[in-house]
């Protein structure tokens, strides 16, 4: 593990290239996690090279912001052809199609805000679905371009913040695991219990 760190420390100058490229196939629905990599971007960031964390953030932003675009222009040239696709078919739905057009409707750009923050399957199939929809361009980078800035900057910070405080993480993380499992399975149950509940009424 420690020779890993090292090696991906020794190419770190590197890291907003490679970034940036992921982020661009992840905006072809290939299943990269967009959100794992904004927190690697920032964790190289915070433990390797902390002078060029606002170059790698611009490039990490970027990369997210752009492979939005892909996906648009994806939905809009494509448009039905798209349910034949099976790496996109999977993500675009017509039941999910028709839930992110009533969320448009009634939240607007908060629909982006909160996409940003769902799973990459979500998040790209609100970009289609944009695409798809005929919905302006230029109403779409406006409303994207603020959800993205807000949940790449959480992430990154997310990942920035916990490579620079690494060793105090790791000591309560040691010193505190039985609490901590013992707190994640009374929410699970808590979470769970809710939700059969709720089930069961309805």
């Amino acid at each position: 593990m420690e020779n890993l760190f090292s090696y991906i420390c020794s190419n770190a100058h590197e890291a907003h290239w490679i970034i940036f490229i992921l982020l661009l196939l992840s905006g072809f629905n290939i299943p990269i996690s967009e959100d794992l990599l904004l927190l690697c971007g920032g964790a190289i960031a915070g433990s390797c090279i902390p002078d060029h964390t606002i170059k790698l953030y611009i490039w990490v932003f970027l990369g997210a912001y752009i492979s939005a675009w892909e996906a648009f222009w994806i939905g809009r040239l494509l448009g039905p052809k798209l349910y034949k696709i099976p790496m996109i078919g999977r993500s675009i739905t017509p039941a999910r199609l028709e839930w992110l057009r009533h969320f448009y409707a009634k939240f607007g750009v908060f629909t982006f805000i909160v996409g940003r923050f769902m799973p990459g399957g979500i998040r790209n199939a609100l970009f289609f679905t944009s695409g798809f929809t005929k919905m302006p361009f230029y109403l779409f980078i406006l409303r994207d371009g603020f959800a993205c800035l807000l949940s790449s900057f959480v992430f990154f910070s997310i990942g920035y913040h916990f490579a620079k405080n690494f060793d105090v993480v790791t000591y309560y993380f040691h010193h505190y695991t039985k609490i901590i499992l013992a707190i994640l399975i009374v929410a699970v149950s808590v979470a769970l219990a809710i939700y059969y509940y709720f089930k069961k009424q309805k």
